[in-house]
């Protein structure tokens, strides 16, 4: 999960009050970007990149030229297609 690898001034995780700031500071600032009308457009753009990314998926996914039998080159692939978009797993040993 990002916020388990997510560091705040050397730390692992933020302090309560840091994040409860962080979190009035998001709110805030949301509040804001819907007043002046531009929420639309960050809608728009988040749902544009993850059709992007999707369909990125798809491409792999059909990937002919991906054809070893335990389809590891497909999800080398797929998780480097979804860390490359702030989408990171988990996996051990990599």
């Amino acid at each position: 999960m990002l916020e388990e690898k997510m560091m705040w001034q050397g730390e692992p995780r933020m302090q309560v009050r840091d994040a409860l700031t962080a979190l009035s500071i998001g709110e805030t600032f949301l509040a804001y970007i819907r007043q002046a009308g531009i929420m639309k457009d960050i809608y728009a753009a988040v749902g544009s990149k993850a059709i992007r990314v999707l369909e990125e998926l798809l491409c792999t996914l059909d990937d002919e030229t991906l054809d070893d039998p335990e389809c590891y080159q497909k999800i080398e692939k797929i998780l480097r297609t979804l860390e490359s978009n702030w989408l990171g797993s988990q996996r051990h040993g990599c």
